[in-house]
């Protein structure tokens, strides 16, 4: 609905953005601009332009807002007015001004000290960008990630490197994907936090398997086993030791069978979307051998095969 005080608002603002301009001119007898009041006129204006929904003028007078706070050694306040430009883009739809700015706010969060509400800004900013750009959304969440590091918040650090690491698994790069994890891996162990970590380190020997390398996730797995017991006693390990026994005999039928259990097809959906790649189709033929094979090993041949789907386009 139409508000009949949008323009009233609109005159406000005007009348306050003069208001500062002049606080801002100097003189033979004032030789200093008046910058605490010309921030206050300033401010007072972004307000009702962004209640009249004058988002263009919020904008860019918050900018200017911001670099008269940066002149006058206020970070934190600077941050907070690039924050509100970035608002005020995104009201405008154009998003990738919206990320700059939203990045200068955790830089000036950063500079100042204020590194919680730096990766505050970072980690809510992060999921908004995945549809426009996927690195700015990767990129904002190591920022905060390593900003919760400088802050000795190994948790928060450990939470935020694994969202990385999802949406860069997104993008295919798998080996940047181990890294982070391998990150991850690293903090939950010095915080002890074991039953994040089976998950991870299920993460990490299925990298390994998309990538063709099972000699290196059986590696990872025995690792594992020897290091945490809690992995070690794991009811889930059996399923992930039979999948790597499949690998290791390259039995395309029997990795099939294998990586349908349950549990394999409640991961992460990315995973299980490329899990889905190593189901082959049952044929008639395929029955009759899974007969065979169910007299002698009936430990693998209880699952129901899984109906493919279109979920197997490629990630990217």
């Amino acid at each position: 609905m139409f508000n009949l005080n949008f323009s009233a608002k609109i005159k406000e603002a005007e009348e306050h953005v003069k208001q500062g301009e002049k606080y801002l001119k100097t003189s033979f007898t004032k030789w200093k601009p008046d910058l605490d009041s010309a921030i206050d006129e300033f401010d007072k204006a972004c307000t009702c332009y962004r209640v009249a929904e004058k988002y263009e003028q919020c904008r860019d007078l918050s900018i200017r807002l911001a670099e008269l706070q940066i002149q006058k050694g206020s970070t934190f306040f600077a941050a907070k007015s690039y924050e509100q430009a970035a608002q005020m883009a995104q009201q405008s739809q154009d998003l990738t001004t919206a990320a700059k700015y939203y990045d200068k706010a955790g830089e000036l969060y950063t500079e100042g000290g204020y590194r919680d509400s730096g990766a505050i800004l970072y980690e809510r900013c992060a999921p908004q960008f995945q549809q426009l750009d996927r690195t700015i959304s990767i990129d904002f969440y190591l920022k905060a990630a390593r900003l919760a590091e400088q802050e000795d918040k190994t948790y928060q650090a450990a939470d935020l490197y694994e969202k990385a690491a999802m949406q860069i698994f997104r993008t295919g790069n798998f080996p940047k994907t181990t890294e982070l994890l391998e990150i991850v891996t690293k903090n939950l162990t010095t915080l002890e936090r074991f039953d994040r970590i089976n998950r991870i380190i299920l993460y990490r020997i299925l990298l390994k398997l998309f990538n063709d390398d099972s000699v290196a996730g059986r590696n990872i797995f025995d690792q594992a086993c020897q290091d945490y017991p809690t992995f070690e006693q794991w009811e889930e390990r059996n399923h992930i030791e039979l999948l790597l026994d499949a690998f290791d005999q390259d039995d395309k039928d029997l990795i099939s069978r294998r990586c349908q259990k349950p549990y394999f097809m409640a991961i992460e959906p990315e995973f299980v979307r490329l899990i889905k790649r190593w189901i082959r189709p049952i044929t008639n033929t395929d029955d009759e051998q899974h007969k065979t094979i169910n007299s002698v090993s009936s430990s693998t041949s209880e699952v129901k095969p899984i109906q493919l789907d279109d979920d197997d386009d490629d990630l990217r």
